[in-house]
């Protein structure tokens, strides 16, 4: 099993453990990963795998999260077994919120999808005394992705992060730079595998290749909605309303409603029902068990964040999706990988989660 170093949040070398039950580490392309260790207490330098020290898989920088629960149990045995879980990086995020200026209601911005999500960290993480983290920097603009208008208010960051990410199909971390002492946040985007492409050797997962070794698929319309009633500020009948969508009708078109009275431009009504459109997508998910000694090789042909082709043809059923999540499972017994393709399942805390938002919206009206 690769050995595990564990890190000061300075990036200061604590130690290592080689000699473990079991690792999982999950790696996602829209929002933070999260692993969990499982080792004996007596091993060495377990002492060291405390509340906020980081882990870092071997040598790979991408590969590093931080500790957020311990807990130790007696097994039948009398075995002292120590359960470290946590968060890949990006998972700081998630401890702020975005602030608008003291002179703006919103913070509004209109760029590339990567320079809105550098800016909103750049902000809330950076540039408020009290919220800065000392260790953060902000990787290089680019400027990828499509140009969205975003606008947030006391929104939380992480969220607000994976919420730009999906809509334009970038992704993000944060990673530790070792030559610097620093933590970098920055974009990235997943390169085009799929049989429809020319650019590169396509990359395809199904049974006849020999590369899975079992296959969960799921279609959903549970949450769809392509079609968006959209209402601004206004009362009654001279309350701004915009409504945009899909032309289908019947039993294919499925309509939600937004009440965006926070919105005073009524020209931004429809970029907010667009960013609602897409919370509310039709769940194509497909998860599955890879070979690892298939013809493709992890993280060289193939990674997080990449468009592949997914097949089955006894299912009926070829996919070019993108690998939203990849989980390492490393035991004594060998090496594993769950590859999780397309969209994830909602879970039921994500949906109650999005219902609350929305009644919490009409209610300070």
């Amino acid at each position: 099993m690769k050995p595990i170093r564990i890190l000061s949040p300075a990036l200061d070398l604590q130690g290592e453990v080689d000699n473990y039950l079991s690792l999982t580490f999950c790696r996602s392309y829209h929002l933070p990963g999260k692993f969990q260790l499982v080792t004996n207490r007596k091993v060495q330098n377990t002492d060291k795998l405390n509340i906020n020290s980081l882990i870092m898989l071997g040598a790979d920088t991408f590969k590093t999260g931080i500790i957020r629960h311990k807990e130790i149990k007696t097994n039948e045995h009398g075995e002292e077994i120590l359960t470290v879980k946590g968060f890949t990086l990006g998972a700081i995020t998630k401890q702020r919120i975005t602030i608008p200026p003291a002179d703006n209601a919103q913070d509004i911005i209109e760029a590339n999808a990567e320079t809105v999500m550098k800016h909103y960290v750049q902000r809330n993480c950076k540039d408020i005394s009290e919220m800065e983290f000392p260790m953060l920097i902000i990787g290089d603009d680019q400027q990828r992705g499509e140009i969205i208008k975003w606008q947030s208010r006391y929104k939380n960051l992480g969220e607000e992060l994976e919420q730009i990410s999906s809509l334009t199909g970038l992704g993000w971390h944060i990673y530790p730079d070792f030559e610097q002492k620093k933590w970098i946040f920055d974009i990235c985007s997943g390169r085009d595998f799929s049989v429809n492409q020319n650019t590169h050797p396509p990359v395809i997962f199904s049974p006849e290749f020999e590369n899975i070794s079992s296959q969960e698929f799921t279609d959903s319309l549970i949450g769809f909605a392509n079609y968006v009633v959209v209402a601004g500020q206004g009362e009654g009948v001279g309350r701004d309303i915009v409504m945009l969508g899909s032309d289908d009708a019947g039993l294919d078109k499925h309509v939600i409603f937004v009440d965006a009275r926070d919105i005073k431009n009524s020209a931004d009504l429809s970029e907010r029902g667009k960013v609602k459109l897409a919370e509310h997508q039709r769940i194509i998910s497909l998860q599955s068990e890879i070979l690892t000694q298939g013809p493709f090789e992890y993280e060289k042909d193939w990674d997080v964040g990449d468009i592949v082709t997914v097949q089955n043809k006894d299912w009926n059923l070829t996919l070019d999706t993108r690998i939203m999540e990849v989980e390492e499972i490393y035991e004594a017994g060998g090496f594993k990988l769950n590859v999780t393709f397309g969209s994830s399942l909602p879970t039921l805390a994500q949906k109650l989660k999005s219902a609350l938002g929305e009644i919490k919206i009409e209610s300070t009206r």
